[in-house]
């Protein structure tokens, strides 16, 4: 039973940190998301591509070298 009322309370703080969150949130400007929307592209671009390199690397390089 006091379990239960623990995590009914963690949830309850849970539910007003979410609250809190989404009172302090606002919507972007449009040159703000712009930017935002660069910064992602450039890093999905970026780590896809170590991605990308670290794949080939252990596909067809290093069974070429053994």
């Amino acid at each position: 039973m006091k379990s239960e009322s623990k995590e009914e309370s963690k949830i309850k703080e849970m539910l007003s940190m979410w609250r809190k969150i989404l009172k302090l949130s606002r919507r972007p400007d449009k040159e703000e998301f712009n930017l935002l929307l660069k910064l992602n592209i450039i890093g999905f671009t970026l780590v896809g591509t170590i991605a990308y390199i670290i794949h080939i690397m252990v596909t067809v390089v290093l069974p070429a070298i053994r």
